[in-house]
């Protein structure tokens, strides 16, 4: 990364766009995208999953209550009796291995969260990139309608040429081709428009009816952001957040199926009452007490525990792979939008020079044709240059508005 962009990153990519309708449907995104929802879901999955494992670590206690009676036979007296019971359990974790196993649910959490942020992310930047996509493809049927109207504008003129019998049938039959070919691309154009609309409303959560409009004026492309650091790009990337807290959770789980080799230590206590009078359940004289202290040790498990062990350091050597893969693709996504941006750049300056060239060219075309020095295959071939180049240009400025929301995302910007 160059020397002199480095600094702190600038928050807000959606903000700096400033395009009003971008920040409605963005935030109708982040609400209503079933991505997100479940994302959501499974981030209350893993904070229940961490509440279990530490209710683990505590105390628990139990109660127990009776009741009996019976009926007395020959003379004897019916009787009924009561009887209650608590009973509290605690596992010392000398060893810590409910400790650890709860650690590792707490890092599991974490990455549930910064997995949400993620996808968060993912959406806001893919609902942008779609909307300057269907801003594309109105601009390009508006460029293809425009084609359109010049070439029936020609065929017109042509046929007038033709009947004073001043043009051949050749011209008449050449700009004929034209106007068809004009058609079908402009149809192609429609279908387009409609596929890109559909891809918004996905995004959305709505039912695709191609009925969105968004008008064909694109956003001015923002100052590209400062790029910080290398380094920072590990605490910024939600992503990368969420690798490392695998990986140290995937850590804590191996401490844990480590403890559970060793002994466990347990302290029960009860307390109990009975009497054959609810009033007098609590007398004194009516209640006991117990306290047991037990320790457990396994002496043949057939390997599961050394197995789960085995199993926990391959979860390691996983976890830290993929931590590996993906601070390398980060790198490599943030390098290739700075490159991608700097191509662009020039690309739409270059564009917009030949289509000021171009156009000139065609006025001139068109001035020499009705003067009857230059032929008619020369105006068409000038005229499809023309809009080939503003299709062209169109295309360009949506790209940089795709890179500059691309390296934001890879730079872990916020929303």
């Amino acid at each position: 990364m160059a020397e002199t962009q480095t600094g702190a990153v600038r928050s807000g990519w959606l903000e700096a766009i400033e395009d009003q309708k971008l920040d409605a449907l963005v935030n109708e995104a982040l609400v209503a995208n079933p991505e997100i929802s479940a994302a959501q879901a499974r981030l209350s999955r893993a904070r229940a999953i961490l509440f279990q494992s530490r209710a683990a670590q505590r105390p628990s206690l139990s109660a127990d209550s009776r009741a009996s009676a019976s009926e007395g036979f020959n003379g004897r007296a019916d009787t009924t009796a009561y009887a209650v019971a608590l009973n509290a359990s605690w596992e010392a974790d000398l060893w810590g291995r409910l400790a650890s196993a709860s650690r590792a649910d707490a890092r599991s959490a974490d990455a549930a969260e910064a997995d949400l942020i993620a996808i968060q992310q993912l959406i806001a930047a893919s609902t942008a990139q779609a909307y300057f996509l269907l801003i594309e493809a109105n601009q390009l049927a508006g460029v293809e309608r425009s084609n359109l109207a010049s070439l029936e504008e020609t065929l017109g003129f042509v046929s007038i040429q033709f009947e004073r019998g001043l043009r051949s049938s050749e011209d008449i039959a050449l700009i004929r081709a034209d106007v068809e070919t004009s058609r079908a691309s402009l149809d192609l154009a429609y279908q387009a428009q409609r596929d890109a609309t559909r891809v918004i409303e996905v995004l959305l959560g709505r039912y695709p009816t191609s009925s969105l409009d968004v008008g064909d004026m694109a956003p001015a492309t923002p100052v590209a952001s400062v790029i910080g650091q290398p380094a920072d790009l590990l605490d910024r990337r939600p992503d990368l957040r969420s690798a490392k807290l695998t990986l140290l959770g995937a850590h804590a789980r191996t401490k844990s199926a480590r403890a559970d080799l060793l002994p466990r230590l347990s302290v029960q206590a009860s307390f109990d009452g009975s009497n054959s009078a609810l009033e007098d359940l609590f007398d004194p004289s009516a209640l006991a007490a117990s306290l047991l202290m037990n320790s457990t040790q396994a002496l043949f498990d057939g390997g599961a525990r050394r197995a789960r062990i085995e199993a926990a350091d391959a979860d390691v050597e996983i976890a830290l792979a993929n931590y590996q893969l993906l601070v390398l693709d980060a790198y490599n996504e943030v390098e290739t939008e700075l490159d991608r941006g700097r191509v662009l750049e020039r690309r739409e300056v270059f564009l917009s020079n030949a289509l000021s060239e171009a156009e000139d060219a065609l006025q001139f075309s068109r001035f020499r044709y009705e003067l009857g020095e230059s032929d008619l295959l020369n105006v068409l071939s000038i005229q499809q240059r023309v809009a080939s180049l503003q299709a062209q240009l169109a295309q360009t400025q949506r790209a940089r508005l795709d890179q500059y929301v691309a390296l934001a995302l890879a730079l872990g910007q916020d929303i």
